[in-house]
C-alpha cells in the first residue's frame, strides 16, 4: 500500500487538476490514500516487497519517480496550451499585461491564462482526469510495484518525441491568430511606405488585439479539435513510457 501511495503521490504532484494548489494538501492525502486502497485489490501482485529499510526507501523513491514522470507527461499538455496563448499574447502586444496565477506560482499573460482555463474545461469535459487514472492503473500492470526500472535510450527517445509533438501542437494552436496578425503587419508595412505620415506603430497597438480576438473566436472549433487531440493522446503516451 505504501509503494502504491508513493506512485500516486508523485503523479498527483504534477498531474493536471489533481495538482491544483486550490485543493488543500490534507484532502489530496486522503484522496491518494482512498485511491490506493481502491486499486490495491485491482492491480496484479508485484515483485517481492523490500524487506530492509534501505531497499524500502529505494523502492519508494523509484515509485515516486515513476509517478512524477507520468504526471509530467500530463502536465506538458497544459504547458503546450498555455504556451500557445502566450505566443498569441506576444503577437497581440498584450505580453506586458500579466497577472499572478496561484496555480502556477508565477505571472502569466491574459490569453495564456484564458487558453489554460479553456484547456482545463476541455480536459474535464473529455474526461481527461479519468484517462490519467486509467493510465496509472495500467502502469501498475506493466510495471508492478517494487519492480526494477531499466532506463534505456528508447525511453529518452519517447520523452523527446512526446515533447516534440506538444511543441508542434503549440504552433498549430497559435497559427490562426499569428498568421492574421502577420498579415496585418504586412499591410501596415505597405501603408507606411505609401503614406509615411500615418503613425503605423500606434495604429498597430489598437488593431492587433482586436484581430487576435477575432482570430481566436473564429478558430474555436479548430482549437477544440487540437486540444481534444492532445488530451486524447494522454493515455497512449503514459502507456508508451511505462512499456519502454
Amino acid at each position: 500500500l505504501l509503494l502504491i501511495m508513493a506512485r500516486l503521490g508523485g503523479l498527483f504532484a504534477f498531474a493536471p487538476v489533481y495538482s491544483s494548489r486550490n485543493i488543500p494538501a490534507g484532502i489530496k492525502s486522503v484522496f491518494v490514500f482512498w485511491i490506493a486502497i481502491t486499486i490495491l485489490y485491482v492491480i496484479p501482485p508485484g515483485y517481492a516487497i523490500p524487506q530492509g529499510p534501505l531497499s524500502l526507501i529505494t523502492a519508494l523513491i523509484l515509485e515516486v519517480c515513476i509517478g512524477v514522470l507520468l504526471g509530467l507527461i500530463c502536465y506538458f499538455t497544459f504547458i503546450a496550451i498555455q504556451a500557445a496563448g502566450e505566443i498569441i499574447d506576444l503577437q497581440m502586444g498584450l505580453s506586458v499585461a500579466t497577472m499572478f496565477d496561484p496555480l502556477f506560482g508565477a505571472t502569466v499573460s491574459i490569453i495564456g491564462r484564458l487558453s489554460f482555463y479553456f484547456g482545463l474545461i476541455m480536459f474535464l469535459i473529455l474526461n481527461g482526469h479519468h484517462y490519467i487514472l486509467q493510465g496509472l492503473i495500467k502502469s501498475f500492470e506493466i510495471m508492478p510495484v517494487g519492480s526494477p526500472i531499466h532506463l534505456s535510450p528508447v525511453t529518452l527517445g519517447i520523452v523527446l518525441d512526446i515533447g516534440t509533438n506538444f511543441w508542434v501542437m503549440v504552433v498549430k494552436l497559435a497559427a490562426p491568430a499569428v498568421m492574421l496578425i502577420f498579415l496585418s503587419d504586412f499591410a501596415f508595412g505597405i501603408v507606411s511606405r505609401v503614406a509615411p505620415q500615418v503613425n503605423v506603430f500606434m495604429l498597430g497597438f489598437q488593431v492587433k488585439p482586436s484581430l487576435g480576438l477575432i482570430a481566436i473566436i473564429f478558430s474555436i472549433s479548430l482549437l477544440t479539435k487540437h486540444i481534444g487531440g492532445i488530451i486524447g493522446t494522454l493515455y497512449g503516451d503514459m502507456l508508451r513510457i511505462t512499456q519502454s
